[in-house]
């Protein structure tokens, strides 16, 4: 292959609609990896699909908008070249100075017929970032779209982006959803024929693993070039962990003898491949040297016969990330290798020592941990013998075919049940894996918290010391945060549904030292009105802000609160008068009540972060930003908020 560059770029702003359809089959695409700490250098990259064999190699320009005289030109680094199409990295580096820097691109010249242009933006050296977190990025195969405006609060996450811009996004998996293989894709016949002994015995043959392929490649390309989406993914740098929709339902939690079915062994393989390419911007196979974010698994997973990549990084100069990769080791029974969790703790330990400034711990995890209420009552029901009589009619006479799922005839929910760390298969590791964060939290004086998605709601899990121990949640190595965001796209459950959930909501114990629930913050509906049933759960869609002490830094104190008109829309004006009345009652040097009691909500001074937030010192603000309408296509939202400490001695 030639990489020699191909002509100069044409000035074309990404965001207006006349790219050449025959080049750019999708992107640009960026994503942040790491920051050198010692030079103060960010690194980062954009990704580009053209069509064509790759033997033009394209090009990168980069600049600073401070900086006249900063010009980088940066050749592209093909990942992969197959079927007429080619898959283009460009790796960036970019000096960090003082404050905020906006870091400006422009692809061109190779196969691309005319150039694309856009920006993103660096923290300054000294400052941790704004952090935007959203999952499930997708409608799944039940939910009727004509429901619902689009990918409307991707508007809401870009409004706010033109005031204070994020610095990353956080995926936390399903970023596309990839089940209507099975529906209108080259497995609709597989998946509806009856037996699932016979689907278990299909033949994943060449032909067929080249349809799977080409779907999930369209079905990536058709994804990403929704407007809005596109937009945003080539202004905010992201960094995913994948779950079982980037795959297809479910994938790791059926029995072993399905996962290890032809169809489904090509099914990861193929979704592997569009994973690494779109997400992590790697080849398939990895490549040497790898970059030094990654904590790569020890071991192929079972079924998914790749490593496991988890991401240890950080998000700017106090918080260190650590996204654990959930979905390649997986099986029903177990999640994470031994061997990874050992690596993960020595990484992080590792970090820490490099990073004396660090005080918090962002830990992504794709399935929520804490406080999420038990089902154990529905797994033994779904698993029971009174479900035996229905699978054998189901089996014979297609009855109740609702109630079992496409693949291996088990009952339609209890993949999603075996999915949870809270299952009872997994009940042990779960345990384990929160002792061991606690005593890792507790050793190197380090706040965790825990980001997660998968439940189309949002909610708040938490683990806190017993109330008799009277531990304020300052000071508390125990308390974690399990901020749980989800679905931005996808809709969420009944009403009905997430009300039983909040009455499921008790106070659980970990040991005799810690207990969990989930916090109540939604005292009102995203329309304004009181919520007297359910104050855990909505199942609205939304997505999260995390910043550090907006009332100290990003904000800029009282003020902060006033906010253009176009912010506030659709925000009741006694939200921000509430915000500001708890931004001047708080005591930021005081120690503050224990983690049981505390509590959040559209009044709470983080509710509106960045634009507002805490006052005490290195606390993160959580804003939780709920869709008010579904079908309103520009996507406004209503606040919710909390902080969270860092753990002081």
């Amino acid at each position: 292959m030639s990489c020699r560059s191909n002509g100069q770029p044409v000035l074309l702003r990404l965001l207006l609609p006349t790219m050449s359809p025959d080049s750019l089959l999708c992107g640009p695409l960026l994503r942040y990896t790491w920051i050198n700490h010692d030079t103060h250098e960010w690194h980062g990259s954009a990704f580009v699909v053209l069509r064509g064999s790759g033997s033009s190699v394209p090009s990168l320009r980069l600049t600073l908008a401070d900086d006249a005289y900063f010009r980088q030109d940066l050749p592209g680094y093909c990942l992969l070249a197959e079927s007429g199409h080619t898959f283009w990295r460009f790796s960036m580096t970019v000096p960090m100075s003082d404050g905020d820097r906006n870091a400006k691109y422009v692809i061109g010249g190779g196969d691309l017929e005319e150039g694309v242009e856009g920006d993103f933006w660096v923290p300054g050296r000294e400052d941790s970032m704004r952090i935007m977190f959203h999952s499930c990025n997708g409608f799944g195969c039940e939910i009727s779209k004509d429901n619902f405006a689009g990918p409307a609060l991707w508007k809401d996450v870009l409004r706010t982006h033109e005031l204070y811009p994020f610095h990353v996004v956080i995926g936390g998996g399903d970023q596309v959803y990839s089940d209507e293989v099975r529906v209108s894709g080259p497995l609709k016949a597989w998946a509806d024929e009856m037996v699932p002994a016979r689907r278990a015995s299909h033949p994943c043959t060449p032909d067929l693993e080249g349809k799977i392929d080409e779907w999930y490649f369209q079905n990536y390309c058709s994804w990403y070039n929704t407007e809005i989406i596109r937009d945003a993914f080539a202004r905010i740098p992201g960094i995913n962990i994948y779950d079982d929709h980037d795959i297809i339902d479910g994938f790791g939690s059926y029995r072993d003898k399905w996962m290890r079915a032809p169809i489904f062994l090509g099914i990861g393989r193929v979704a592997w491949k569009y994973y690494a390419l779109f997400q992590l911007h790697i080849p398939p196979k990895g490549e040497d040297p790898e970059d030094p974010s990654w904590l790569i698994g020890k071991e192929p997973g079972p079924y998914i016969r790749e490593r496991s990549r988890s991401i240890c990084t950080t998000l700017g100069k106090r918080i260190m990330f650590f996204g654990l990769d959930c979905r390649t080791e997986r099986t029903l029974k177990r999640i994470v290798y031994q061997s990874t969790y050992d690596a993960m703790f020595e990484r992080m330990e590792s970090e820490l020592e490099k990073a004396e400034d660090t005080t918090h711990l962002i830990l992504l995890l794709g399935v929520p941990i804490a406080g999420y209420p038990r089902l154990v009552w529905a797994e033994r029901l779904l698993n029971s013998h009174s479900i035996t009589a229905v699978r054998l009619l189901n089996k014979k006479f297609g009855f109740a075919g609702g109630m079992f799922n496409h693949f291996d005839g088990s009952a339609e929910l209890l993949d999603d049940l075996n999915d949870h760390w809270c299952a009872g298969v997994h009940k042990k590791e779960r345990n384990y894996f929160v002792r061991r964060l606690q005593q890792f939290a507790l050793e190197k004086q380090i706040r965790i918290t825990i980001l997660s998605g998968d439940v189309h709601l949002a909610c708040v899990g938490r683990f806190f010391s017993a109330p008799r121990l009277k531990v304020p949640q300052n000071k508390d190595p125990r308390y974690m945060i399990n901020l749980i965001s989800s679905a931005i796209t996808n809709g969420g459950p009944p009403m009905a549904a997430a009300n039983f959930l909040d009455k499921r909501n008790r106070v659980h114990h970990l040991d005799k030292e810690t207990q969990e629930n989930m916090m109540r913050i939604f005292h009102e509906n995203p329309d304004g009105k009181p919520n007297r049933v359910n104050k855990t759960t909505l199942p609205f869609r939304n997505y999260a802000i995390i910043t550090e002490h907006a009332g100290l830094s990003g904000g800029g104190g009282e003020q902060a609160i006033e906010l253009d008109e176009d912010t506030t829309r659709n925000l009741p004006e006694k939200d921000a008068s509430k915000q500001l009345d708890a931004q001047r009652a708080e005591e930021p040097d005081e120690d503050m009540e224990p983690a049981k009691k505390a509590t959040g909500g559209p009044g709470n001074a983080s509710a509106m972060a960045p634009a507002s937030g805490s006052r005490r010192r290195y606390a993160l603000d959580c804003s939780l930003r709920v869709e008010i309408d579904q079908r309103d296509p520009e996507g406004w939202t209503r606040a919710y908020g909390f902080s969270i400490p860092c753990l002081e001695s």
